[in-house]
Protein backbone atom coordinates (compact mmCIF):
# COMPACT_ATOMS: atom_id res chain seq x y z
CA UNK A 1 0.00 0.00 0.00
CA UNK A 2 1.28 3.29 -0.79
CA UNK A 3 0.53 5.31 2.70
CA UNK A 4 1.36 9.39 2.18
CA UNK A 5 -0.51 10.12 5.64
CA UNK A 6 -1.48 8.89 8.97
CA UNK A 7 -3.34 10.28 11.53
CA UNK A 8 -3.45 8.68 15.07
CA UNK A 9 -6.62 9.26 16.18
CA UNK A 10 -10.01 11.33 15.01
CA UNK A 11 -13.49 11.53 16.52
CA UNK A 12 -14.67 12.87 13.32
CA UNK A 13 -14.06 10.44 10.15
CA UNK A 14 -15.93 7.49 11.43
CA UNK A 15 -19.33 8.90 13.10
CA UNK A 16 -19.31 7.94 16.90
CA UNK A 17 -16.32 6.31 17.13
CA UNK A 18 -13.09 6.51 17.69
CA UNK A 19 -10.72 5.73 14.66
CA UNK A 20 -7.05 6.25 13.27
CA UNK A 21 -6.96 7.80 9.43
CA UNK A 22 -5.08 6.41 6.66
CA UNK A 23 -4.59 8.44 3.71
CA UNK A 24 -3.39 6.68 0.45
CA UNK A 25 -1.47 8.24 -2.08
CA UNK A 26 -2.71 7.96 -6.25
CA UNK A 27 -5.90 8.83 -7.51
CA UNK A 28 -7.46 8.32 -10.80
CA UNK A 29 -9.63 12.22 -10.66
CA UNK A 30 -8.06 15.42 -10.82
CA UNK A 31 -11.33 17.40 -8.94
CA UNK A 32 -10.13 20.95 -9.05
CA UNK A 33 -10.90 21.50 -5.30
CA UNK A 34 -9.24 18.59 -3.98
CA UNK A 35 -7.74 19.35 -0.38
CA UNK A 36 -4.86 16.78 -0.81
CA UNK A 37 -2.69 17.40 -3.76
CA UNK A 38 0.02 15.91 -2.42
CA UNK A 39 -1.57 12.58 -2.34
CA UNK A 40 -3.02 13.19 -6.02
CA UNK A 41 -0.02 14.75 -8.35
CA UNK A 42 2.39 12.21 -9.10
CA UNK A 43 5.05 15.00 -9.40
CA UNK A 44 4.14 15.93 -5.51
CA UNK A 45 3.76 12.55 -4.42
CA UNK A 46 6.93 11.64 -5.42
CA UNK A 47 8.46 14.32 -3.18
CA UNK A 48 6.45 12.48 -0.17
CA UNK A 49 8.12 10.06 1.71
CA UNK A 50 5.62 6.51 2.09
CA UNK A 51 4.67 5.56 5.37
CA UNK A 52 5.76 1.61 5.88
CA UNK A 53 2.27 -0.38 6.69
CA UNK A 54 4.51 -2.25 9.09
CA UNK A 55 4.59 1.01 11.30
CA UNK A 56 1.04 1.37 10.97
CA UNK A 57 0.19 -2.32 11.91
CA UNK A 58 2.28 -1.88 15.00
CA UNK A 59 0.62 1.59 16.23
CA UNK A 60 -2.77 -0.33 15.77
CA UNK A 61 -1.80 -3.51 17.20
CA UNK A 62 -0.33 -1.14 19.99
CA UNK A 63 -3.29 0.41 20.68
CA UNK A 64 -6.38 -1.27 19.67
CA UNK A 65 -7.94 -1.39 23.17
CA UNK A 66 -8.19 2.54 22.63
CA UNK A 67 -9.61 2.35 18.85
CA UNK A 68 -12.35 1.68 17.34
CA UNK A 69 -11.97 1.79 13.98
CA UNK A 70 -9.83 2.74 10.89
CA UNK A 71 -10.49 4.35 8.40
CA UNK A 72 -9.21 4.20 4.65
CA UNK A 73 -9.05 7.51 2.34
CA UNK A 74 -6.98 9.01 -0.27
CA UNK A 75 -6.20 10.00 -2.82
CA UNK A 76 -8.60 6.96 -3.81
CA UNK A 77 -8.36 3.98 -1.57
CA UNK A 78 -9.50 1.66 -4.52
CA UNK A 79 -6.38 2.22 -7.27
CA UNK A 80 -4.04 0.53 -4.52
CA UNK A 81 -3.92 -3.02 -6.00
CA UNK A 82 -3.54 -4.80 -2.64
CA UNK A 83 -6.25 -2.62 -0.97
CA UNK A 84 -8.28 -6.03 0.28
CA UNK A 85 -5.51 -7.81 1.75
CA UNK A 86 -4.62 -4.75 3.73
CA UNK A 87 -8.23 -4.06 4.83
CA UNK A 88 -8.46 -8.06 6.22
CA UNK A 89 -5.24 -7.54 8.31
CA UNK A 90 -7.00 -4.62 9.74
CA UNK A 91 -10.29 -6.89 10.45
CA UNK A 92 -7.85 -9.55 11.97
CA UNK A 93 -7.37 -6.57 14.71
CA UNK A 94 -11.22 -6.67 15.60
CA UNK A 95 -11.42 -2.94 14.24
CA UNK A 96 -14.16 -1.68 12.39
CA UNK A 97 -13.31 -0.42 8.79
CA UNK A 98 -14.69 2.51 6.97
CA UNK A 99 -13.80 3.12 3.21
CA UNK A 100 -14.08 6.99 1.19
CA UNK A 101 -14.25 6.23 -2.23
CA UNK A 102 -15.27 7.73 -5.54
CA UNK A 103 -17.07 4.59 -6.90
CA UNK A 104 -14.92 4.09 -9.92
CA UNK A 105 -13.73 0.56 -9.25
CA UNK A 106 -17.19 -1.79 -7.91
CA UNK A 107 -14.95 -4.60 -7.89
CA UNK A 108 -13.54 -3.52 -4.82
CA UNK A 109 -16.37 -3.06 -3.29
CA UNK A 110 -18.22 -5.63 -4.45
CA UNK A 111 -15.66 -8.51 -2.25
CA UNK A 112 -15.42 -6.19 0.51
CA UNK A 113 -18.57 -6.32 0.67
CA UNK A 114 -18.94 -9.85 0.28
CA UNK A 115 -16.10 -11.17 2.51
CA UNK A 116 -17.65 -8.89 5.79
CA UNK A 117 -14.60 -6.41 5.45
CA UNK A 118 -16.18 -3.08 5.61
CA UNK A 119 -18.21 -1.74 7.95
CA UNK A 120 -19.18 1.70 6.14
CA UNK A 121 -18.82 3.17 3.11
CA UNK A 122 -19.05 6.34 1.99
CA UNK A 123 -18.91 7.32 -1.62
CA UNK A 124 -18.37 11.17 -3.34
CA UNK A 125 -20.75 12.05 -5.74
CA UNK A 126 -18.98 14.82 -7.72
CA UNK A 127 -21.70 16.24 -10.18
CA UNK A 128 -24.92 14.84 -11.58
CA UNK A 129 -24.68 11.79 -12.98
CA UNK A 130 -23.87 12.61 -16.53
CA UNK A 131 -20.60 12.47 -18.40
CA UNK A 132 -20.11 16.24 -19.28
CA UNK A 133 -20.97 17.00 -15.70
CA UNK A 134 -18.54 14.69 -14.27
CA UNK A 135 -15.78 15.82 -16.35
CA UNK A 136 -16.37 19.10 -15.78
CA UNK A 137 -15.30 18.05 -11.68
CA UNK A 138 -12.48 15.53 -12.09
CA UNK A 139 -11.20 15.83 -14.98
CA UNK A 140 -11.34 15.22 -19.02
CA UNK A 141 -9.69 11.97 -18.48
CA UNK A 142 -13.73 10.37 -17.48
CA UNK A 143 -15.27 7.94 -19.11
CA UNK A 144 -18.37 6.46 -19.70
CA UNK A 145 -16.91 3.16 -18.52
CA UNK A 146 -16.36 5.05 -14.94
CA UNK A 147 -19.41 6.44 -15.29
CA UNK A 148 -21.04 3.33 -15.49
CA UNK A 149 -18.65 1.73 -12.57
CA UNK A 150 -20.05 4.34 -10.84
CA UNK A 151 -23.67 3.90 -10.96
CA UNK A 152 -22.88 -0.13 -10.34
CA UNK A 153 -21.11 1.15 -7.33
CA UNK A 154 -24.11 3.22 -5.88
CA UNK A 155 -26.75 0.01 -6.66
CA UNK A 156 -24.06 -1.82 -4.51
CA UNK A 157 -23.59 0.39 -1.72
CA UNK A 158 -27.30 0.58 -1.43
CA UNK A 159 -28.39 -2.92 -1.68
CA UNK A 160 -25.58 -3.65 1.36
CA UNK A 161 -26.37 -3.99 4.91
CA UNK A 162 -24.03 -1.73 6.31
CA UNK A 163 -23.80 1.82 7.21
CA UNK A 164 -23.28 3.82 4.34
CA UNK A 165 -23.47 7.47 3.12
CA UNK A 166 -23.15 9.35 -0.06
CA UNK A 167 -21.46 13.13 -0.32
CA UNK A 168 -21.09 16.08 -2.67
CA UNK A 169 -18.97 19.14 -2.22
CA UNK A 170 -20.47 22.04 -3.70
CA UNK A 171 -18.82 24.75 -5.64
CA UNK A 172 -19.85 27.53 -7.31
CA UNK A 173 -19.80 28.15 -10.45
CA UNK A 174 -19.28 24.72 -11.48
CA UNK A 175 -22.86 23.56 -9.56
CA UNK A 176 -25.78 24.94 -10.05
CA UNK A 177 -28.90 24.82 -8.64
CA UNK A 178 -30.36 22.46 -11.09
CA UNK A 179 -27.44 20.14 -11.14
CA UNK A 180 -27.97 20.65 -6.87
CA UNK A 181 -31.85 19.45 -8.00
CA UNK A 182 -30.87 16.68 -10.55
CA UNK A 183 -28.20 15.08 -7.53
CA UNK A 184 -30.35 15.18 -4.85
CA UNK A 185 -33.30 13.55 -6.92
CA UNK A 186 -30.49 10.61 -7.82
CA UNK A 187 -29.37 9.68 -4.53
CA UNK A 188 -32.54 8.33 -1.90
CA UNK A 189 -30.45 7.50 0.51
CA UNK A 190 -28.31 9.36 3.33
CA UNK A 191 -26.84 12.33 1.82
CA UNK A 192 -24.62 15.07 3.08
CA UNK A 193 -24.44 18.25 1.02
CA UNK A 194 -20.98 19.74 1.97
CA UNK A 195 -19.55 23.12 1.72
CA UNK A 196 -16.67 24.15 -0.21
CA UNK A 197 -13.82 25.55 1.97
CA UNK A 198 -11.03 27.36 -0.48
CA UNK A 199 -8.09 26.34 1.22
CA UNK A 200 -4.95 24.80 -0.41
CA UNK A 201 -7.06 23.20 -3.45
CA UNK A 202 -5.47 21.14 -6.04
CA UNK A 203 -6.40 23.78 -9.33
CA UNK A 204 -8.30 27.04 -8.89
CA UNK A 205 -8.41 27.12 -12.80
CA UNK A 206 -8.42 30.69 -12.33
CA UNK A 207 -11.90 31.05 -12.01
CA UNK A 208 -13.61 32.74 -8.54
CA UNK A 209 -14.87 30.04 -6.50
CA UNK A 210 -17.26 30.09 -3.96
CA UNK A 211 -19.46 27.98 -1.26
CA UNK A 212 -23.11 27.40 -1.43
CA UNK A 213 -24.77 28.17 1.96
CA UNK A 214 -27.69 26.01 3.06
CA UNK A 215 -30.33 28.99 3.25
CA UNK A 216 -30.32 29.44 -0.65
CA UNK A 217 -30.17 25.82 -1.49
CA UNK A 218 -32.96 25.72 0.96
CA UNK A 219 -34.95 28.50 -0.94
CA UNK A 220 -33.73 27.41 -4.63
CA UNK A 221 -34.25 23.45 -5.03
CA UNK A 222 -37.12 21.20 -3.71
CA UNK A 223 -36.42 19.15 -0.37
CA UNK A 224 -39.80 17.50 -0.10
CA UNK A 225 -41.07 15.17 2.65
CA UNK A 226 -39.41 12.65 -0.14
CA UNK A 227 -36.38 14.27 0.19
CA UNK A 228 -35.98 13.70 4.14
CA UNK A 229 -32.26 11.85 3.66
CA UNK A 230 -30.74 15.17 2.51
CA UNK A 231 -28.40 16.65 5.01
CA UNK A 232 -26.01 19.36 5.39
CA UNK A 233 -22.14 19.51 6.35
Amino acid sequence: MKIGGFLKQSLIDFPGKIASVIFTSGCNFRCFYCHNAELVLPELILENQFIDENEIFAYLKKNKQLLDAVVITGGEPTVQPNLVEFIRKIKELDLLVKLDTNGTNPENIRQLLADNLVDFIAMDIKSPLKLEKYQEIVGDQFSSAQLNSILESIELITKSNIKFEFRSTLVKPYHSFNDIQDMVNSIEEDYYLQEFRESKILNPNGKNLHSFNRDEILKEIDLSSNKTHVKFR
